[in-house]
């Protein structure tokens, strides 16, 4: 599964740039991407900000803050007006650019509905079981 989203390249350049505390502040804390509707939040800590996006795969992605600075930094050389970004598990894909780190993760809507029928499959299959054991 992945998160997917596009946003202004020029709005999201500015906004990084002072939403974002330096590495001294942050400490080791993760910048967690909500995508949904037609906004993207971006969360470190007691910070946020929202920017309008084009949301085409909704969801929640964590990237640790400092590969997202070394990210950002890359920003300035997309060409065009937006950027389409893909997060999925140890991966985060800008434009056709793709950084990868074993602690980026999501969490998406599909996945959670995916995880609570499996769950509830598994419980009426034990509790199948329970039944067919005490009778």
């Amino acid at each position: 599964m992945e998160v997917q989203f596009t946003v202004n390249l020029i709005e999201s350049v500015s906004d990084e740039r002072h939403a974002l505390p330096d590495e001294s502040e942050a400490g080791d804390d993760s910048i967690v991407f909500s995508a949904s509707g037609n906004n993207l939040e971006i969360v470190l800590g007691r910070t946020s900000e929202v920017l309008g996006a084009a949301v085409v795969h909704p969801g929640k992605a964590r990237v640790p803050h400092r590969v997202f600075r070394g990210i950002a930094r890359s920003l300035q050389f997309h060409r065009g007006r937006a950027i389409a970004i893909v997060l999925s598990p140890t991966m985060m894909k800008i434009n056709r650019t793709e950084y990868r780190h074993p602690s980026i993760s999501i969490w998406s809507p599909a996945l959670e509905v995916k995880r609570l029928s499996t769950s509830v499959a598994s419980n009426q299959l034990c509790g199948t079981k329970k039944n067919l054991g005490s009778d």
